[in-house]
C-alpha cells in the first residue's frame, strides 16, 4: 500500500466519486498440477519412477526421500488473469495485492490412513515447504499411478523447473485434520509471486519435504468431486484521496483505504516544504471509506492534504 494519499488543495471544488469494496478475493484452481515420484510400493528395489509422469492422478502428494516408499514433491500452477481481471473491474488501476494463500483438502487426511494406492505411505504430519518458481513452461500431462506416461511434468524434470529462478517462501507443519477438512497456508508477499499476480499470467508452485516425517496427501484439481486445490488472492484499493469540497463552512476530505484502518490526516501550506502538519485522525469503515472535515480551513487559505499511515 502507498504511505500517502493523493493531494488535495482546499479552496477547490473537486467533484469525484468512487464506488467499490475494501477488498475483493480471487479464487481459482490450479490449471496444472502433478506430483514427483522417485520411489514405488516395493522401494528401493522397484521400479525407479523418477521419468514417469501423474499429471493426471486424482492426488498431490509430499514425502521425504527417506520413506518407505521413496520421495515424492508436487508442482502446482494457477491461472491467475481472472484475478487481474476482477481486480480491474472493482478497482480501475489503483489496487495491490494485500493476502495470498493456498488450500488443499485431502480425502485421505486422518493421521495413520493408508491411501488406496499403496505407492503412497500413510498419512503422517509432519513439515513441508512451498516454494514459488519461475518457469511456468511446464505441463502436467496424462499419466495416473496405475497408468503412468512420458508426457507431462517428472521428478527428473526437476532441474528444468528450476532454471528461471526459485525462492522459498515458507515452511509448514501438517498435522493431519481428518478427512475432507481444508487446510489454508498462508503465503507471504513475496516480490515474484506478487510480479505473477500483478501480470495476470500464471504462477507455479513447488512443494517438498521438510523433514523425514511428513506424508501429506491431497487432492488434485483431476479428482473432479471438489476438495481441489485452491489460490485465494486478496486485492484492496490503493489508499488515495477522492474528494475535497467545502459544505457548511468546513473543509470535507474523503478518501478509500484498507477497512477499519486508521489514518493520519496530515496538511501543508507549500508543497516546496516538508512541514506537513498532522491535523487528526480517520478511521475507514468497513467499506474502507475514509471521511475528515477540517474546522480550520478557509476558502482564502491554499492547502495541500495527505492521508498517512
Amino acid at each position: 500500500m502507498r504511505p500517502y494519499g493523493t493531494f488535495i488543495l482546499a479552496g477547490a471544488c473537486l467533484c469525484c466519486s468512487f464506488i467499490g469494496r475494501a477488498q475483493v478475493t480471487y479464487t481459482n484452481t490450479t490449471s496444472d498440477d502433478a506430483f514427483l515420484a522417485t520411489g514405488s510400493p516395493t522401494n528401493p528395489t522397484g521400479p525407479d519412477l523418477t521419468a514417469e509422469n501423474f499429471g493426471a492422478a486424482g492426488v498431490l502428494y509430499i514425502a521425504p526421500a527417506s520413506s518407505p516408499n521413496g520421495e515424492y514433491q508436487s508442482a502446482l500452477k494457477f491461472d491467475l488473469s481472472g484475478a487481474t481481471n476482477l481486480f480491474d473491474a472493482t478497482y480501475g488501476a489503483h489496487w495491490t495485492i494485500s493476502a495470498i494463500s493456498l488450500v488443499f483438502t485431502a480425502n485421505f487426511g486422518t493421521a495413520g490412513s493408508q491411501p488406496d494406492n499403496l505407492m503412497f505411505n500413510p498419512i503422517t504430519g509432519g513439515n513441508f515447504v512451498i516454494e514459488w518458481i519461475g518457469n511456468d513452461d511446464w505441463v502436467e500431462g496424462t499419466g495416473k499411478p496405475r497408468a503412468p506416461t512420458m508426457d507431462g511434468v517428472t521428478y527428473s524434470s526437476i532441474p528444468a523447473l528450476l532454471t528461471n529462478g526459485v525462492a522459498i517462501l515458507c515452511t509448514n507443519t501438517y498435522s493431519p485434520p481428518g478427512d475432507n477438512f481444508p487446510v489454508t497456508w498462508p503465503l507471504p508477499l513475496n516480490s515474484n509471486t506478487v510480479n505473477d499476480i500483478m501480470r495476470g499470467g500464471p504462477v507455479s508452485f513447488r512443494l517438498l519435504a521438510a523433514d523425514n516425517q511428513v506424508s501429506y496427501l491431497f487432492n488434485s484439481h483431476n479428482y473432479g468431486n471438489g476438495n481441489q486445490p485452491l489460490i485465494l488472492v486478496t486485492a484492496v484499493p490503493l489508499l488515495n484521496i477522492l474528494s475535497g469540497y467545502f459544505a457548511n463552512g468546513l473543509f470535507h476530505l474523503a478518501g478509500i483505504g484498507g477497512a477499519n484502518l486508521q489514518y493520519q490526516v496530515q496538511a501543508n501550506s507549500d508543497l516546496t516544504t516538508t512541514n506537513w502538519q498532522t491535523l487528526g485522525t480517520a478511521t475507514a469503515d468497513g467499506a474502507g471509506a475514509i471521511q475528515f472535515d477540517d474546522m480550520a480551513a478557509t476558502n482564502f487559505n491554499q492547502k495541500f492534504y495527505r492521508l498517512s499511515r
